[in-house]
């Protein structure tokens, strides 16, 4: 239900900002190239689509990597927290980290191993901090936040070198 929730958040505000623009630019054709509301109301339903699809294949990437170390350690965690888990680290990742990831490549350089090795603590802090405002138990909370550190870790590492 959570992700239900997250995504028509995400297609209401998709659809409300697309429209705002569409609406303003199809005013200013003129009548001959002009759509109807309902034209503009279906060409924005069909874009808005788009940003909700990329937010939710996001989710769900998270929340299988999530549920995979849930597997992997059989830790026993409710799939309800594991989804409010996947949720938390996708609103982290995406805002907060993206602040802390240009803050310690202005600190300590560009894409060096001390770099990968303090983005790595952060995130484990920040992962585990999560776990446990969500509720999980503190060893589970743990070893999530470690498994979910390494795998984004091996990410950015394989994606550096590749770019390299």
């Amino acid at each position: 239900m959570e992700i239900a929730i997250l995504l028509l958040v995400a297609f209401t505000i998709s659809f409300l900002l697309i429209f705002k623009m569409a609406y303003n630019d199809n005013k200013t054709q003129p009548d001959k190239n002009k759509l109807h509301v309902f034209g503009v109301l279906f060409v924005v339903f069909l874009l808005a689509l788009i940003p909700t699809a990329v937010i939710a294949v996001f989710i769900f990437i998270l929340l299988g990597s999530t549920n995979a170390v849930n597997l992997l350690f059989t830790l026993e965690i409710s799939g309800r927290k594991m989804i409010v888990f996947a949720i938390s680290l996708f609103m982290y990742y995406f805002t907060i980290d993206s602040v802390i990831e240009i803050i310690v490549k202005y600190i300590v350089g560009k894409n060096n191993a001390f770099y990968f090795g303090i983005l790595l603590l952060i995130r484990l802090g920040a992962l585990y901090i999560i776990g446990t405002i969500i509720g999980l138990p503190q060893t589970s909370s743990f070893v999530i936040a470690t498994g979910l550190t390494v795998i984004i870790l091996t990410i950015e590492v394989l994606y550096y070198l590749h770019k390299k």
